[in-house]
């Protein structure tokens, strides 16, 4: 009878046990979806910007550098070139 028992125990935690592992695991849900990743505007790496930028703006000083007054053209130029780096200034302020 104790031979018998000890069988029987052995098989039963060993049906128990097949029983548990092929059953499927619950699927767990998060309580909110993931925020979405960042989205970049613009290029990903302003440095070339920036370095096309300064070359103009390096361009433009070495041509008007010679003169002794500034027309209207190296003014607007001028003008322009620096609104070109402020707006780049900007778009880096929230760049680490």
């Amino acid at each position: 009878m104790l031979a018998a028992l000890g069988l029987v125990v052995p098989l039963l935690v060993v049906a128990i046990l097949l029983v548990r592992w092929r059953r499927p695991a619950p699927v767990r849900v998060l309580a909110s979806a993931a925020p979405a990743p960042p989205a970049v505007s613009g290029e990903v790496d302003p440095i070339p910007a920036i370095d096309a930028l300064l070359a103009e703006l390096e361009g433009a000083t070495v041509r008007i550098d010679g003169a002794d007054e500034l027309d209207e053209s190296a003014v607007a130029e001028l003008e322009r070139l620096a609104e070109k780096l402020e707006d780049a200034a900007a778009s880096l302020e929230g760049v680490r």
